[in-house]
């Protein structure tokens, strides 16, 4: 995950609710959900809010934080709706209305996961590790062997375009991770960050905080 700043909400869907506000999310006209869709895909820089592979409008999908059976009161909530890929069994698709201690509105989510060149994933506290498994996110290989794998080919490829190989990055020094960091973090001219790039963030943060 990758933390998420939420921005102000559609002005569409401002308008739309104070003329039906006694309807919820399922009510909304799909120009509607598209705007918040996209609205959600653009603050998230392309990438999906709990694997970070790329999406687009209409390879994705709006996710409820809290979801709506949950929280009925929070289905037209902006600020509790992101964009979610579309794998089956992942994701938005695998957590079904299970609980999330653990979001990417938290800042936490960036350092109580931790990612691995291997492309696994684990959860350094109780309520992270509850949400990786709602999520599937790749705790073991047999979990979730396609985002593990698609994972550690994009980590690696991310690497190599660093003219770094990946058995030497935790041996870089500091200042070339540092510069390696900047760079996985800036979005691109089309204000899209690298498919998995918070992976990478996440391994080489890690290499850094090691004594």
């Amino acid at each position: 995950m990758r933390k998420i700043d939420k921005g102000m909400e559609p002005q569409s869907l401002t308008r739309w609710k104070r003329s039906n506000n006694a309807l919820r999310y399922r009510d909304l006209p799909r120009e509607e959900s598209r705007s918040i869709r996209s609205s959600c895909i653009s603050e998230q820089y392309g990438l999906c809010a709990y694997c970070c592979q790329s999406i687009t409008i209409d390879e994705a999908h709006n996710e409820h934080l809290e979801s709506q059976d949950r929280a009925p009161n929070r289905t037209l909530d902006f600020f509790n709706i992101v964009a979610s890929c579309q794998r089956p069994n992942q994701c938005g698709h695998g957590r079904g209305t299970r609980l999330l201690p653990l979001t990417p509105l938290m800042a936490e989510c960036e350092t109580e996961l931790k990612f691995y060149l291997s492309g696994l994933v684990t959860g350094c506290t109780e309520r992270a590790r509850v949400s990786i498994e709602a999520l599937n996110l790749g705790h073991t290989e047999e979990s979730n062997r396609g985002l593990v794998g698609a994972r550690k080919q994009l980590v690696d490829a991310l690497i190599y375009s660093h003219s770094v190989h990946p058995e030497d990055l935790q041996f870089e020094d500091e200042l070339l991770l540092g510069l390696l960091l900047e760079d996985l973090k800036t979005p691109d001219a089309a204000q899209c960050l690298q498919p998995f790039s918070p992976v990478l963030v996440n391994v080489i943060s890690n290499f850094l905080a090691q004594p």
